[in-house]
């Protein structure tokens, strides 16, 4: 339609309907080449504004949020009353979500809830503002969402999976008491599980009891109250042996004998359970991995005598920090180990890295920069000439302070040291032959049967006529050509340049004088 009829009053119609269609094809970036000009191809047009939201939802598809966030505000900016005006909000909100500007985001689908509370999106938009206000912090805001829609949900399943996110709201605003007392409510009206039969698995939907336990326990270990927790966990491996969420509860089990206990041996040995219950399951692979990292450390304790096995023990006070920092979301906990370590080898190299590390905790993850601020100064005096006292200098510089030079001393390099076992030990070389053959043409090197430029190319080599013996053969060979021997033009013999090279009398493309006949070079079939 729009080859053939250029100038209808249809044309943009058709032009923004092929452009939509591109979207439901996973091809939004079709749809963001054909839209980006659409008011300039058709300034006149009423779908102008329509242009620009699908121009949005198609940057959005195509993960270029910011664009698709400007998108939409223009949309949002041209039209007070539109049917897509609360889809423009709620996909506002989505891409903000997707650039962590999550308090934009809340408030877009917020703006959806208010302005069209009976809309279709608004149930839509309502989950989209809970997980907005999680991320935000705003705990209680989220927990009050997640429990209205808990309200609006079809089915159990829905309603339990909405009920166990006002748990994790909780958790997140650390309100363990709250947060137990809404699991043990929940868990006086949910039936006791069935006793198990074996070889069959639970019904779907018989988990849910397991599930309630199994959040108490993870509530009260994150209370501190472990014991409790440990209980609850046996609970599950009581009643729903060789299951899929028993072997969940024993890797918590073993999971809490390591984030809580500090007890490494023992979490190795209960990590190794976790196939018994079994086999094929997340936890499995999770626990394998954990173990063999806990194996690493405990190696690393160890150590022995000697400067190395002071790096080594080093090395495994970082890796249990940095274990605590980034697995378990405990900073609190990193900080510690990396003052065991400052306190363990004091004025050290490891010392000021530590030192540095507990720095970047404060600095990063407790918002505390003039602690960090605090502990970079003092690696700058106390460790210099070290590499801790450099990166310390650039953590400052980073954070708009200055460090005098004067200050700083650059760490010394080390000199490899001579490995003298090696150099014992190595063999002798090979000595160099007495008598080494010359290289040169010799007889029997060069054929009759060689083209004659080739033969040239070989004569030219020699140092001096005579004094080898393929300059004797091609005497015999061609008697009468003067580069080989006496008889040239007026009786000179060879003329040589100033490196002894034989100089060819013959002009390049003059052929070969009278009476000189190459050799036959035709092969006959016996000598192939």
């Amino acid at each position: 339609m729009i080859g053939q009829y250029s100038k209808s009053k249809w044309v943009d119609d058709a032009y923004l309907m092929w452009a939509k269609n591109l979207i439901g094809r996973d091809d939004p970036l079709q749809t963001i080449n054909m839209l980006q000009n659409f008011a300039a191809q058709f300034p006149k047009s009423d779908l102008r504004p329509e242009a620009e939201f699908y121009l949005g939802l198609a940057y959005r598809n195509a993960r270029k949020y910011a664009p698709a966030v400007n998108s939409f505000d223009a949309f949002i900016a041209q039209v007070n009353k539109h049917p897509l005006l609360p889809y423009a909000h709620y996909e506002r909100s989505k891409a903000l979500m997707s650039l962590q500007r999550y308090r934009e985001a809340a408030e877009a689908a917020g703006v959806v809830l208010q302005r069209w509370p009976k809309h279709l999106l608004a149930d839509r938009a309502l989950r989209q503002r809970a997980e907005a206000r999680l991320q935000q912090g705003d705990y209680l805001g989220a927990r009050e969402d997640f429990r209205v829609i808990g309200k609006r949900a079809v089915s159990e399943a829905d309603r339990f999976d909405f009920f166990m996110r006002e748990v994790d709201c909780l958790e997140s605003a650390r309100e363990f008491d709250q947060a137990l007392a809404l699991l043990r409510g929940e868990l006086s009206h949910t039936p006791p599980p069935p006793a198990p039969v074996p070889g069959q698995l639970p019904p779907a939907g018989s988990d849910h009891f397991a599930r309630l336990t199994m959040r108490i326990g993870t509530v009260q270990l994150l209370a501190g109250k472990y014991d409790a927790a440990v209980a609850e966990y046996r609970k599950v491996l009581t009643d729903y042996p060789k299951t899929a969420i028993a072997a969940e509860a024993q890797y918590r089990i073993a999971y809490g004998y390591e984030s809580v206990a500090d007890d490494f041996e023992r979490a190795q040995q209960e990590y190794a359970l976790v196939k018994d219950q079994f086999g094929m399951s997340n936890y499995t692979q999770q626990a394998q991995t954990r173990s063999d990292d806990l194996s690493r450390i405990m190696q690393y304790r160890k150590g022995g005598a000697g400067a190395d096995s002071l790096e080594k023990r080093a090395e495994a006070g970082f890796l249990t920090a940095e274990r605590f920092l980034f697995q378990l979301e405990k900073p609190e906990r990193a900080l510690e180990e990396y003052a065991r370590v400052v306190t363990e080898y004091p004025k050290t190299a490891a010392a000021g890295r530590a030192l540095n590390a507990q720095a970047w905790v404060l600095r990063r993850k407790l918002d505390r920069p003039g602690a960090a601020d605090s502990l970079n100064w003092r690696v700058i005096r106390e460790y210099p000439a070290t590499e801790a006292q450099i990166a310390a200098r650039d953590y400052l510089e980073a954070a708009g302070q200055t460090v005098p030079d004067s200050l700083i001393q650059f760490p010394v390099p080390k000199v490899p040291e001579r490995d003298t076992t090696a150099a014992a030990e190595a063999k002798p070389l090979t000595p160099v032959p007495a008598n080494t053959p010359p290289l040169g043409f010799g007889p029997g090197v060069m054929s009759r049967e060689d083209s004659l430029a080739w033969q040239r190319t070989r004569a030219r080599m020699a140092t001096a006529p005579g004094d080898s013996a393929m300059m004797h053969e091609m005497r015999i060979l061609y008697p009468n050509d003067p580069r080989f021997g006496p008889g040239g033009p007026g009786g000179q013999g060879v003329q040589r340049d100033s490196l002894g090279r034989p100089i060819n009398p013959y002009p390049p493309r003059g052929g070969l004088p009278p009476g000189i006949v190459p050799p036959d070079t035709t092969r006959r079939r016996d000598d192939r």
